[in-house]
């Protein structure tokens, strides 16, 4: 079934944002209702954000089934829900709703699976109970980031950012919400010498920056180097981060398998069904 054979009892999902020509949703989630034969269809709808609660009244209007959402409305949509997931609470942030019977909307964020699934997918072979963590960014992603992290058993996690207080507001709300003691964040600068002497030790580095971190000069090239490295980008292919952290020995992993991760587990809350994750990351990478 899936897009080739749309009819009357197809059901629609979707994904709002703006814009949304660039997003590799639609391939990814329409490739896995083909494998699996599911009567679905993924429409990408550019909403504004004067549109967004009109919108979101239109989910049940059109008898969607649910859609993702990117930006910029992931945090702006939380109050036109009717519930909240435990993630999404925590984040502030929803990147998936879901019409449940009666009509309700409920609210997910399925990042903080995306990043485990990356992790599960890439770096098995790395222990990182107990290790120490570097994370660049103070972000979205990088709070669904942070929040995966605090369940690995991480020993302590540096929070980098340009902008310090948002890295200060993350530390804090991981210490609010019981997810990470606040001793064990500590909060720095984009700056080369405090990230050199935070990355000594450092099992697990990740870049959560939309910038290289070359471009900030950041970064020592002579190392320190981590364990494993991740670069949460998935495009260009060759990525400097990556290929400095790998130069050093490190384990290396872009974004691909957490933008997999998180639309596999979507998948499963609109349909019910598990996501046929090889297939839709063989068109993941056939669009890239």
């Amino acid at each position: 079934m899936g897009v080739s054979m749309i009819n009357g009892e197809t059901a629609v999902v979707g994904l709002f944002g703006f814009p949304v020509s660039h997003s590799l949703s639609p391939v990814m989630q329409n490739a896995g209702f083909r494998e699996t034969g599911l009567n679905y269809c993924y429409v990408p709808f550019p909403v504004r954000e004067e549109d967004l609660s009109a919108a979101v009244r239109s989910i049940g209007a059109l008898n969607l089934r649910g859609v993702n959402v990117t930006a910029p409305h992931k945090e702006a949509v939380c109050p036109l829900l009717h519930r909240l997931s435990g993630e999404a609470l925590f984040l502030g942030a929803v990147n998936t709703v879901v019409r449940g019977e009666g009509g309700e909307l409920v609210g997910y964020n399925t990042d903080v699976e995306g990043f485990s699934y990356l992790l599960q997918q890439n770096l098995a072979g790395v222990d990182l109970q107990g290790a120490r963590a570097v994370l660049l960014g103070a972000g979205g992603a990088a709070r669904a980031v942070a929040l995966s992290l605090s369940r690995t058993g991480v020993s302590s996690l540096a929070i980098a950012n340009r902008t310090v207080s948002k890295a200060e507001a993350l530390a804090s709300l991981l210490a609010e919400r019981g997810a990470l003691d606040r001793e064990k964040a500590e909060v720095l600068p984009l700056e080369r010498e405090r990230l050199e002497a935070a990355l000594q030790g450092t099992g697990l580095l990740i870049n959560a920056l939309s910038a290289d971190p070359w471009e900030l000069g950041c970064l020592p090239r002579g190392g320190p180097f981590p364990l494993a490295a991740i670069d949460l980008r998935y495009a260009p292919s060759r990525l400097p981060f990556l290929e400095w952290a790998q130069g050093g020995g490190a384990a290396g992993a872009n974004g691909l398998d957490m933008l997999l991760g998180q639309g596999a587990a979507a998948f499963t809350l609109f349909t019910g069904e598990e996501a046929p994750a090889a297939e839709m990351k063989r068109a993941l990478l056939e669009a890239l």
